[in-house]
């Protein structure tokens, strides 16, 4: 039913679907930004002295080994983009190798290492006015606008707040030395920016619960939609009734094939009917049920051993036993051996009286 409330929570196979086939996921770009600022700045310490080692190091070459006095060709300034690009990477490499890393991280592990184009498909319904004016109001975009709205109110009151506390000593850095005034700057930035780092990252999770319970939402089904998925996994049930039905039609066709072949068919008059045959030539073998059937199924194994000239005898505790006990291509239980041996045993004489009465009569 279309209208029908999705009150059930999904199934694995709605999951894996939504996962696989549509490129659905739970995460949150709240803990990609939180996990980027923290790290690109964690870098900037971690690296500080290297790269600032490295900016000393090209401000002298350009200032002093390029000015001195050389022959200007084609080799020179082949050494000077050389020395300008190894300096490019030695100073901002590790910094942006952290933003790259640090960029794409949160997201593997969010995802868990899901790859897919499919969100990146063109959707038409997206064009749809009414859809996008229903998007604009909707929760998701409510929650979106509030986070952005708190992370201004947070930054702007740390950085004011800080920036306050260390007024007196901003306003002493012209007397500063430029190396003393560049660490004071640095270091008060830095942690400002752990402190935004850290309410960032209380933000994140509040964002990633938010996310988790928008995304099982989303996937909730109805009981109809688990009944048909139930249905596309299991296979409708008069399907597969009709396919037992044909099994069975097959199996019954096989086995009437097998009765003309049989030895001796036992029947309870009409109600059961087993067809068993012995192959006398097998080690350690026992007689072998090669069909057996009630009522309808019983008559028509009768009907086919009469007509082929197969022996019928009317045992109705064994042919019961037979039918219960033993399935089609199964041989016989050690507790039946005795009754089905005395059967074979009669055959045997009536087999020997007349092929007896045969040799006088041809005599």
């Amino acid at each position: 039913m279309a209208g029908e409330e999705k009150t059930e929570k999904a199934t694995p196979k709605k999951r894996k679907d939504a996962r696989e086939k549509e490129g659905n996921v739970l995460q949150s770009k709240e803990i990609n930004t939180a996990v980027s600022v923290l790290g690109i700045f964690l870098a900037l310490m971690l690296f500080a002295q290297f790269m600032f080692t490295q900016l000393q190091n090209a401000v002298r070459y350009f200032l002093t080994d390029v000015g001195a006095e050389k022959t200007v060709n084609n080799e020179f300034f082949t050494q000077i983009t050389i020395n300008a690009v190894k300096y490019c990477v030695l100073i901002v490499g590790p910094v942006l190798l952290a933003a790259i890393l640090l960029g794409t991280l949160p997201t593997i592990v969010q995802t868990k290492g899901l790859f897919t184009m499919k969100p990146l498909r063109p959707k038409f319904s997206k064009l749809n006015p009414l859809t996008g004016i229903k998007r604009l109001f909707s929760i998701q975009s409510a929650v979106n606008v509030l986070k952005g709205i708190i992370e201004i109110i947070v930054v702007c009151i740390i950085v004011y707040t800080r920036i306050m506390g260390i007024m007196p000593l901003i306003k002493k850095l012209p007397q500063m030395e430029p190396i003393q005034a560049v660490a004071f700057i640095a270091s008060n930035t830095m942690s400002i920016v752990l402190t935004i780092s850290m309410i960032f990252a209380f933000i994140a999770a509040g964002d990633y619960i938010f996310q988790w319970w928008q995304y099982e939402k989303k996937l909730r089904m109805s009981k109809q939609e688990i009944k048909d998925e139930y249905k596309q996994i299991e296979g409708d049930p008069l399907i597969k009734s009709k396919i037992k039905q044909k099994q069975r039609e097959i199996a019954q066709n096989r086995m009437m094939q097998d009765v003309p072949g049989s030895d001796v068919v036992v029947r309870n008059p009409t109600h059961y009917a087993v067809a068993l045959k012995y192959d006398t030539g097998a080690t350690f073998s026992a007689p072998k049920v090669v069909a057996k059937g009630q009522d309808a199924i019983a008559l028509k194994i009768i009907e086919i051993a009469e007509e082929n000239g197969v022996p019928v005898t009317e045992d109705r505790p064994l042919a019961r036993a037979l039918h219960d006990a033993v399935k089609v291509g199964g041989e016989i239980p050690h507790s039946l051996y005795t009754a089905v041996a005395s059967i074979f045993a009669e055959l045997e004489d009536i087999k020997k009286k007349i092929d007896k009465k045969i040799e006088i009569m041809s005599r």
